[in-house]
């Protein structure tokens, strides 16, 4: 089972690793259209018609691209307080069952958004804005952060994962 388990995992860190990549130039590119639109506005007295909605597009793009890697470094809020003061067999059966529900959330979450991208696709459905485009090429991001971020859950619901940082074997060279 872990011959196929290991490669799939490699791939899925992978591919959010290549998301918060992205994420990172979506954020620089906010800052350099931010730059722009300042030094066209009130320096050549000539504003640009889509600066502020690309900031909007890309800063919800850089967030759901970011959020899988958020997942995998367990950087989300955590209560952990019942589960630290409980015996360790409890926690782990607590943490078992608290990766479940997070995967079946975001899965939920996932399959709404996938649903809705389909919709906006089919229907040729546009921002609202000076320039549009076609919402799916925004809200699809949200399904691609919400996927991969529900595949980490189902990944920490493995014992291996509460007792070493190379979950399914996926950091090991």
């Amino acid at each position: 089972m872990s011959r196929i388990l290991r490669p799939l995992a490699k791939a899925h860190d992978a591919l959010t690793g290549l998301g918060a990549i992205l994420a990172t130039v979506g954020l620089m590119s906010i800052v350099a259209s931010y730059v722009y639109e300042v030094i066209t506005r009130y320096i050549f007295n000539s504003p640009t018609a889509w600066a502020s909605d690309y900031v909007s597009y890309a800063l919800a793009a850089s967030i759901f691209l970011a959020l899988p890697q958020v997942t995998k470094e367990r950087g989300h809020v955590a209560v952990t307080i019942l589960v630290d003061i409980i015996p360790t067999k409890a926690a782990g059966i607590v943490h078992f069952i608290v990766s479940i529900i997070g995967f079946f959330s975001l899965s939920l979450a996932a399959w709404i958004s996938l649903q809705e991208n389909i919709r906006q696709y089919t229907r040729d459905i546009e921002t609202l804005a000076m320039v549009p485009i076609p919402v799916w090429w925004v809200s699809s991001f949200i399904t691609f952060g919400l996927t991969l971020s529900a595949i980490y859950m189902l990944r920490y619901a493995a014992p291996s994962s509460r007792s070493s940082e190379n979950f399914l074997g996926a950091g090991s060279n």
